[in-house]
């Protein structure tokens, strides 16, 4: 079972803007983006991480949704929440929110997909402006990972409703904060990232590092990442693939 199923029911390597720091390691800033890959190598660690602690507290809980009032329950917990869009079981096609104009959500629970149509239009993201295409299997939670990292979610999720799986955002104080602080988390949670969906190593660890304010030496086959007097030294193949990631720390 993938960590996707647990927790919710090849680019070159990205530009990045720096200044310098002592020894060698620099602050880096995160490059403009092209397209939906690049979205996803942008987003993807944060989100992932954000994904293991929205999982600590709902668990195995069974959720229920309510449109009306913008809420969807696990347990004993109640999240505000908005619509992104959809996806069909039945030809494995996305549908956004602001696109399903049958389906009756309504209006402030289509802010934010409004939104990610805005900057898809201002960007040529076609993937943000079709409201209705062809899709392969787990594209649902690649956009989950994007967007909980552009609209600054605390998670998303994905509601199987058995023809299909709507996906949605939760913003909640509810949910654990992100511990930058704490490096381990960065050696468990990237490789289970890695493994769970199809995404270039390299390019999704080096902003995972800015994310998590490392920092950061970036050279040819290794990243190594500075924080706290503590070091994450990440080793990769001539095709960016992950061989070792350690810790000194």
């Amino acid at each position: 079972m993938s960590i996707f199923k647990k927790l919710f029911g090849n680019k070159q390597e990205s530009k990045v803007e720096s200044s310098m720091n002592t020894d060698g390691f620099r602050k880096l800033s995160k490059s403009n983006f092209d397209n939906f890959v690049d979205l996803l190598e942008l987003h993807g660690g944060l989100s992932f991480e954000k994904q293991q602690n929205f999982s600590e507290i709902t668990g195995e809980h069974s959720w229920n949704i309510n449109l009306n009032e913008g809420l969807i329950t696990f347990g004993e917990y109640n999240f505000p929440f908005e619509v992104i869009g959809s996806l069909s079981f039945n030809d494995f096609s996305w549908m956004w929110g602001w696109a399903n104009e049958k389906s009756g959500i309504p209006a402030n629970l289509l802010e934010s997909s409004l939104k990610l149509k805005s900057i898809g239009e201002q960007n040529n993201i076609e993937e943000f402006v079709n409201g209705h295409f062809s899709v392969e299997e787990g594209f649902e939670h690649k956009m989950g990972l994007i967007v909980s990292g552009m609209l600054n979610a605390d998670a998303y999720f994905c509601a199987n409703y058995g023809q299909g799986t709507m996906v949605v955002t939760i913003k909640s104080k509810d949910i654990p904060r992100i511990d930058n602080n704490w490096l381990e988390k960065v050696v468990t949670n990237f490789p289970q990232l890695i493994s769970s969906i199809e995404i270039n190593h390299k390019n999704a660890f080096l902003n995972y590092l800015i994310d998590k304010d490392f920092q950061i030496k970036n050279e040819e086959n290794t990243i190594e990442g500075l924080k706290n007097d503590k070091v994450l030294v990440a080793e990769f193949d001539e095709l960016g693939r992950l061989k070792n990631l350690n810790g000194k720390i």
